[in-house]
Order: structure tokens, then sequence, then C-alpha cells
């Protein structure tokens, strides 16, 4: 049968010459492509030196203003956390079944988080699904799961857990979320930063000589429980570096840029508030107002202070979908 074939073939060669064009064309189309991506890589040299490679995939992250920096613009809200900086903080996650959802997990990576932020975008940003958040983490020098199916995306190995979350490979921090999610954070390198849009914040602050450099948790974003409220910034430490106890005393500031000037009455709330959260368990709980930023200085338990932020001004968002 395949002596047949071949005969038959041999005699349709002969009497139709013109499938030579039919044969010929594909092998043009192979090497006009093999040609591009050539091209491509000349354009585009790739340098394996050690040093082109901490420069280009180790970025800093220590903050939230580092995570920012790393981001595209128009984010809704970020947490950052440095879970093994504040091992009280991070079993505060972990316990809370809301709060431990946005943390990556340890089994897909093979890795314990050491620092991670969790960044929310609007509605439709990313594409048209439910899941418009992507995750920056460090894993400290531990190496993470390369077992997945990996693909090239934008220069960068990405590894497929499932259809709906990826991670990338080499990258410190690395970036996580849906495929079309991390390719967009990729792509936004060099680009406007998130950062911009919350750095008014974090100058006032500095303007105000009031240091969150020690922030074991941040949070930012553009709208919380106060209905005037455009953009804000929380964070969180421990007041005494050197007490480990599990009721350890907590460092809390907010500031909160309005959309408004605020009326007097508006100002006499904030006052009265302020005054009233000390029977909430607050050490103290310092309300002050400059032109458009409202501006929080507390101390309280982590229990505490977390839960004025999670449920009182809702600093914390918590729903990926």
């Amino acid at each position: 049968m395949a002596k047949d074939n071949g005969k038959s073939l041999k005699k349709a060669t002969k009497k139709e010459p013109t499938n030579w064009a039919k044969a010929v064309i594909p092998i043009l189309l192979v090497v006009i492509m093999l040609g591009s991506i050539f091209a491509y890589v000349l354009s585009n040299p790739v340098n394996t030196s050690n040093t082109s490679k901490t420069t280009s995939n180790e970025k800093p992250f220590n903050s939230i203003m580092d995570g920012l920096k790393l981001l595209p613009a128009n984010l809704s809200s970020a947490r950052y956390a440095d879970l093994k900086g504040d091992t009280v903080l991070s079993q505060y996650m972990y316990n809370n079944a809301y709060l431990a959802r946005t943390i990556p997990p340890s089994k897909t990576f093979s890795a314990d988080p050491q620092k991670d932020m969790l960044a929310i975008y609007p509605p439709g940003y990313f594409g048209d699904f439910q899941e418009q958040f992507v995750s920056l983490t460090s894993f400290g020098s531990s190496r993470i799961n390369s077992s997945y199916t990996a693909y090239d995306v934008n220069g960068q190995t990405v590894e497929m857990v499932n259809n709906k979350y990826f991670y990338t490979l080499n990258l410190k921090p690395v970036i996580s979320g849906r495929i079309e999610n991390v390719a967009k954070v990729l792509e936004s390198s060099g680009n406007e930063s998130a950062y911009n849009e919350y750095s008014d914040l974090f100058e006032e602050l500095k303007w105000k000589q009031i240091s969150t450099d020690n922030a074991t948790l941040e949070t930012v974003g553009k709208s919380c429980s106060y209905a005037s409220a455009d953009r804000y910034y929380a964070a969180l430490w421990p007041a005494d570096p050197k007490n480990s106890s599990q009721d350890r005393p907590y460092s809390y500031v907010a500031i909160i840029h309005v959309n408004h000037t605020l009326a007097d009455s508006e100002y006499a709330d904030l006052a009265s508030y302020g005054a009233s959260m000390t029977k909430y368990g607050f050490s103290y709980y310092n309300v002050q107002v400059y032109d458009d930023y409202i501006v929080i200085e507390a101390e309280g338990s982590l229990d505490v202070c977390m839960d004025d932020a999670l449920n009182r001004w809702s600093f914390i968002k918590y729903k990926l979908s």
C-alpha cells in the first residue's frame, strides 16, 4: 500500500508541475518567520551577566511606595504587609478568613511569602472578567516552584498554575494573577506608575514630620467609609520593636485627602470621633485637619487598630472579585 502511494505521488507530480509552488510557499513562509524572530532577537539583545540580571529582575520592595512604583496607574487600592518582619501581624492575617485569601498560598509556590502586596484595580481594567487584582510577593532567598507549564510573556518566564492564575518565575518581587493582569504589569514597566496618584499623601506626612518608615502594614486607596475622601494612606507598626508579645501596642497613622473644604460641623464631628475612640481600647487617638487633609495618629493593640482600619474606615480591602 505504501508502495502504491509512492507511485501515485510521483505521477501526480509529473502531471501537475504547478504543485511545486504549493511546496515552496510554506518553506518561504517559515524562512520569513525565522528571519523575523532573528531580527527581533538582534534588536533586543539579552545580556546574561549577573549584573544585568540583578538590575532588570530584582527591584526594591521594602514598602508600599516601592510596590506602587512597580504597578500601572489607576490603582483603586493596595495593601502591603511585611509578614516576616512582623510575626504578630502575620498570624493575625492568616487567622482572618478574609485577609488570608489575599496572600498567595505557600503550597502553590513551595515557599512562604515574606512581603506581599495586593493591588486591586477598577472593573474592566485588565479585561472583561472578575479578577481585577494582581499581587507582588517576595519569597526572600527561597527558590519558588518551577514545575508548572511555563510560557514566555514579554520576555519573562511565567508559570501557569491554572487558567486563572500565573506567576513570574525569575522576577523579584514575583508578579502573580491572571495572565492578562501579569502581562499588563510587565508592559507598564517604565511608564507612569501608581505611585504618582498617591505621592502627595507621603509628601504631606513628611512635611508634618510624621514617619511611617517602620510600617509593617500599609494601605492606599481612592475610597473609604468617609464619603468625602478621594484617596487615603494608612499604616501601622509595633510601637516598641523590642516588645514581641502578642498584645504589644501598635502605632497607627492615616492620612485622608478630601474633595472639598470641610465645614465647621465636619471639624466638630471628627474631633468628637477622635475623643470617643479611647473607649474602644486606643491609648490615644488624635485627629487633625490640615487644609484638605485629615490626619490620624493613634496607638492601640493590633486587634484594636485593625478593627478601626477594616471596619470603621474600610482602609483595607479584601474582596478580590
